[in-house]
């Protein structure tokens, strides 16, 4: 979709907040908390980020952005030359981070991290749901969004690590009420270090997070393999040093692709027969029928996929 631009707000001196809107108004694809969309720049660069608005504002999506010091990419292009009125693309929202079924919620954020959890909080606020929310960052200046933080109330508590020290992530979980989801999402570090927490749960909770880097896998060493596109009869081959996706492109076989690390989730493609050796950082079952040819390979001579 063609979006343009109608505010670019600066939330702290590191990030920024974009709203896209229509360029007639009309209304957008709706989504729900936790989901996030491909904006695509003048550039031709690509990423993803989280909608951190209000679900049901139909009028606009409104993202943020952190500006990474060596970006030469989308962020510095959108902190240095994205105005009011310019022209992105968009793909409609998905949700690779839904909010889980459970009596009551613990959000966590770490630093940009607080995009999609922003719209966790104003849901399960509007909802009347048993939440609260941690958020995390290193000096009062980093907080974003502070005006829509204080606008949810009292449940909200904002640990700023270098006047207060580390937060004690094991505690943290160990005192939630069982039952409990958790759902989190911030740097690597700070995700790999909740992660680790899985056993301090209480009876019946569980953490749910989402990664902006991929999960560290060890796998096979490359080595080719032939895919039949069982849709538009088209045989790939896919040598040792390409990448499965960009065969099937090559060869004029359509399929999304957004992150090329395995954690966007938009150039999944259906198996039908073989066994993928799955590289992404999606996959919880080995034996999934679902593969992201942007990392993941093959371990039969021969796949068969829905494409």
């Amino acid at each position: 979709m063609p979006l343009v631009v109608s505010e670019i707000v600066q939330e702290t001196p590191a990030i920024v907040s974009v709203r896209l809107e229509a360029p007639d108004g009309s209304p957008l694809p709706p989504w729900v908390p936790g989901s996030h969309v491909d904006v695509q720049l003048i550039t031709r660069h690509e990423r993803q980020y989280s909608l951190c608005g209000d679900p049901a504002d139909v009028t606009g999506y409104r993202i943020a952005v952190l500006r990474e010091p060596s970006s030469r990419g989308s962020s510095h292009y959108i902190h240095s030359f994205l105005r009011v009125g310019s022209r992105v693309w968009v793909r409609p929202p998905r949700n690779l981070f839904p909010l889980a079924d459970a009596p009551s919620y613990l959000l966590v954020a770490a630093g940009i991290g607080i995009t999609p959890i922003l719209a966790m909080a104003r849901h399960l606020a509007a909802e009347g749901a048993d939440w609260r929310m941690v958020y995390l960052v290193r000096r009062a200046a980093d907080v974003a969004f502070a005006a829509d933080l204080d606008a949810l109330g009292g449940r909200i508590t904002v640990h700023i690590s270098g006047e207060e020290g580390r937060l004690d992530l094991a505690r943290l979980v160990s005192g939630t009420a069982p039952g409990t989801a958790i759902h989190a999402c911030g740097p690597q570090t700070f995700i790999d270090a909740l992660g680790a927490l899985d056993g301090e749960l209480p009876s019946g909770g569980s953490i749910h997070v989402e990664r902006f880097q991929p999960i560290p896998r060890e796998h096979r060493p490359n080595e080719p393999f032939t895919v039949v596109c069982s849709r538009s009869g088209i045989t790939v081959t896919v040598p040792e040093q390409r990448s499965m996706l960009d065969a099937l492109r090559d060869s004029g076989v359509e399929v999304r692709g957004s992150c090329l690390r395995g954690i966007c989730g938009s150039c999944a493609v259906s198996v039908l027969d073989g066994k993928p050796e799955h590289r992404d950082s999606l996959t919880v079952d080995d034996d999934s029928s679902t593969m992201y040819p942007c990392v993941s390979r093959s371990i039969s001579p021969q796949l068969v996929v829905d494409a």
